[in-house]
């Protein structure tokens, strides 16, 4: 055999090599990766594909610290989630973004909450906060220095965020102490900060004001506290929500939602500094004011029995002042299903 022959045969060989190789690679690229790809942590190349969520979160009253904390600390792509964070001032704002279809998700105080689920198809998957003894000591009654006593309240003009918890308190407070609301006048506002201007220059008597923001109000001249929340018998909790379809079609990401708040949770005691240095970088609130905050706020997660009724109550309540006009079953607004998939343990409610 000659040499030329030699080469064309080792020619010939190697081609045949290639094309086989070639193919082989082809075919391992075509088949799907074990599990499937409709799993929220579905792998491509050993990366995770992300569900982008829209989180609508408050400035104001709690200022969402768990939610930052988790966001900053990578909890959210943890769990399968590429969170985008948006602000908004007061929690019945994120609801609003919500109904207009601006953010996936929306927190909200209960009072806020009852008053808005029958605005559209809105369900409640967890508690974020519960207010408790210690925690009330910062959601605080605001006073001009010549108001000394509920008594004083009467004849002058009360500030309040409408459609916020605040409206609730409000009136529960005036109603416990037998001040008739023909008897004061409401002064209305949009954010704390246009509040503050508005009790340092003595356009409104009285404001009610909670979390890391009352720090800014203690230090208005010729103001003063007057008592706590539980002064109007009235215990705040909040909520989550999400749209029904979204937590219906997603119910992966929904739970996911779930655990990576749940770690921000986790994450704060031990990581106060921290987590107040991000407050005052996003928000701009002093991290000592902050620090302070975290010793009193409630974190929270999960449903309960006394979840359900509490919201219940304050439904009624506003039904029967009139407040309430959309008819809804509260049952048909919970959604028990991230609890179940994420931490069935702070599931305690029986529908």
């Amino acid at each position: 055999m000659g040499i030329n022959m030699i080469k064309r045969i080792l020619f010939a060989v190697f081609a045949l090599v290639l094309v086989i190789f070639a193919g082989a690679c082809a075919e391992n690229e075509a088949s799907p990766s074990k599990g499937g790809s409709d799993t929220l942590n579905s792998q491509t190349d050993d990366k995770t594909e992300l569900i982008k969520v829209r989180l609508a979160i408050d400035t104001a009253a709690g200022g969402s610290f768990q939610i930052r904390v988790a966001k900053a600390q990578g909890f959210f792509e943890k769990y399968g989630i590429d969170a985008e964070i948006s602000n908004f001032a007061y929690g019945i704002d994120t609801v609003n973004a919500l109904l207009v279809q601006q953010s996936d998700t929306a927190l909200a105080a209960d009072y806020a909450l009852v008053n808005s689920l029958g605005k559209g198809d809105l369900v409640v998957v967890s508690s974020l906060t519960r207010t408790n003894d210690k925690s009330a000591e910062r959601t605080l009654l605001f006073v001009r220095d010549d108001i000394n006593s509920p008594e004083d309240l009467k004849g002058r003009k009360l500030g309040v965020q409408k459609g916020t918890v605040y409206e609730y308190v409000w009136a529960k407070y005036l109603e416990k102490n037998n001040i008739d609301e023909g008897e004061i006048e409401y002064v209305l506002f949009s954010t704390p900060d246009e509040a503050m201007v508005s009790l340092q220059n003595g356009d409104m008597d009285a404001i009610w004001m909670g979390g890391a923001m009352s720090s800014k109000f203690t230090e208005i001249k010729g103001v003063k506290t007057l008592g706590n929340v539980f002064d109007s018998d009235v215990n705040i909790s909040s909520f989550l929500l999400l749209e029904r379809s979204f937590a219906e079609q997603n119910p992966d990401a929904a739970a996911s939602i779930l655990k990576a708040v749940n770690d921000g949770i986790n994450y704060i005691p031990g990581h106060e500094k921290e987590t107040a240095e991000l407050a005052f970088k996003e928000l701009k609130l002093p991290v000592e004011s902050v620090l302070d905050d975290l010793k009193y706020t409630n974190f929270s997660l999960g449903f309960s029995q006394e979840d359900f009724e509490h919201l219940e109550d304050i439904k009624k309540w506003s039904e029967d002042h009139g407040i309430l006009t959309d008819k809804y079953d509260l049952k048909e607004k919970i959604n028990t299903e991230p609890l179940k998939k994420s931490f069935p343990e702070l599931l305690t409610y029986t529908p």
